[in-house]
Order: structure tokens, then C-alpha cells, then sequence
């Protein structure tokens, strides 16, 4: 009878560059790894930690920050990704990734709260918070608390494409006017003007930009609600009661 194997001890380098430790062998389909960060993985083939073929599940794989955990999520269904994923990944992108930033530079200074670093635990949020009739609907950091920086559990919530539309700002192409505002120059007027239901309104000529902002103030302000109400029952009375409660500003 053939003495039985004790690799308990064994230390190898991943692909990755980190370095493992064997801490219970069972068999070779069989065993118990360590890494030097303390993440601990079971039923590992010895070949793969030879090979060095394990992947540490706190290996940051988006942006150089966003890892996946150890969970019951997956990132695949088959070769597809899933939505948990792909809306994790945008969020970070949209964060950290400076080709993005320089497109978008109302992206400029976002985050992503350090426990959404973990692809499980920012799933956990989504699968509770993304009830079924919310399907299609957008990850919003803009609305709970305006001028929010911060991807968070506390600072975000699910909404229709209608309502994200609403808060989506046009910095690049504004100009130098207050937001709703631009200046008629063979009439040195300034005029204000909404887009309600995508389509764009006109609210009126003004001699001055702040006498065309406050028309525009107030017809935002109204609009908002409106959507407001008719989303009310949907979207989370938290989500209601920001957009009952917005304030346009002559800054924003």
C-alpha cells in the first residue's frame, strides 16, 4: 500500500503574483489554499495551483480596483455577462476610467464607496433593491442628494430612463449661460427653453439671462414633479420625495 501524500506546506505563485500556501490536501481534486492576504479557497486541483492557474477572488479586474469576491454571483451565464456585472463594471467605468472622464467630465471627482469595490457585495444590493417591474430601469447617484459625488448603498437608487434623463446635464455644449438659457444675438435677447418629453418648448424672450433662468427654474421645477407622480408607486418614496423636493439652481 502506497504512503499517503502530505502536501500541507506547499507554497506556489499564481499567474496573477500572489503566492499560495497549501493548507489541507485531500487529494489532488482536492484542497485547501491560502493567500498571504488571508482569502481562503477550497476544492482546488492541485494541478491548477501548480500550474498557477488560481485566481484570487480580491484580483482588482476592473479599472484596477473593482474585484469580484467570494459569492454566489457570477460575472457569466454561460459566455454572457450578466446585468449584476455589466452594471457593476459601467458604474466603476464611469468612475475610473479617464477616457471616460475626459468624455464625460460631469464624472470628474465620482467614486464608488470602497465595500462596492466587491463585485458580491454591490450584487446583493442590486438583487435586493432591483424589484421586477424596475427592469431596464438605470442606476442613479444624482437624484437622493443632489450634487452627490459617490456611488453608494445610501446614495443610489433605480430609475426610469424618463426620470434619468431629466438630471442628465450637458455641461461641454451649454455654454457660459445658466442652465436653460441661450442668448438671441441679432436681438441681444436671452431665451429659455425645456425639453419636455424629449421634445424641446420655448418659454419665453428676456432681457436678461436671470429673468430667462427663473421662467425656466420654474417650469423645471414643475416638470419634475409631474414625472414624479406619475412614477410615484414605482420608483422608492426616497426617490419620490428628492424629486418633489428639487431645487434647480442658476449654478447648476
Amino acid at each position: 500500500m502506497s504512503k499517503r501524500i502530505d502536501r500541507v506546506g506547499e507554497k506556489y505563485l499564481t499567474n496573477q503574483g500572489y503566492e499560495i500556501e497549501i493548507i489541507e490536501y485531500f487529494n489532488r481534486l482536492k484542497c485547501t489554499i491560502i493567500f498571504k492576504s488571508g482569502v481562503i479557497l477550497k476544492e482546488i486541483r492541485y494541478e491548477h495551483i501548480v500550474n498557477g492557474d488560481v485566481k484570487n477572488p480580491k484580483h482588482p479586474t476592473v479599472c484596477g480596483i473593482g474585484y469580484l469576491g467570494i459569492g454566489k454571483y457570477e460575472p457569466y451565464v454561460g459566455k454572457k455577462l450578466t446585468l449584476l456585472y455589466n452594471t457593476w463594471k459601467h458604474m466603476l467605468e464611469r468612475a475610473y476610467y479617464k477616457l471616460h472622464q475626459q468624455k464625460f467630465p460631469t464624472y470628474k471627482d465620482v467614486t464608488v464607496c470602497e465595500e462596492w469595490h466587491n463585485f458580491q457585495v454591490f450584487a446583493k444590493w442590486h438583487e435586493e433593491n432591483h424589484k421586477p417591474h424596475m427592469a431596464g430601469w438605470q442606476l442613479d447617484k444624482d437624484i437622493l442628494f443632489k450634487g452627490n459625488k459617490i456611488y453608494s448603498p445610501e446614495t443610489c437608487c433605480f430609475v426610469p430612463a424618463e426620470i434619468n434623463y431629466i438630471f442628465v446635464k450637458a455641461d461641454s455644449i451649454r455654454g457660459k449661460y445658466p442652465i436653460g438659457v441661450h442668448v438671441d444675438n441679432r436681438r441681444n435677447k436671452y431665451i429659455a427653453t425645456i425639453t419636455l418629453n424629449n421634445e424641446p418648448k420655448h418659454l419665453g424672450t428676456f432681457d436678461t439671462p436671470e429673468e430667462a433662468f427663473q421662467t425656466y427654474k420654474i417650469a423645471k421645477e414643475e416638470y419634475i414633479k409631474e414625472v414624479a407622480d406619475k412614477w410615484r408607486g414605482q420608483i422608492t418614496e426616497p426617490c419620490y420625495d428628492a424629486m418633489y423636493n428639487y431645487q434647480v439652481e442658476i449654478t447648476d
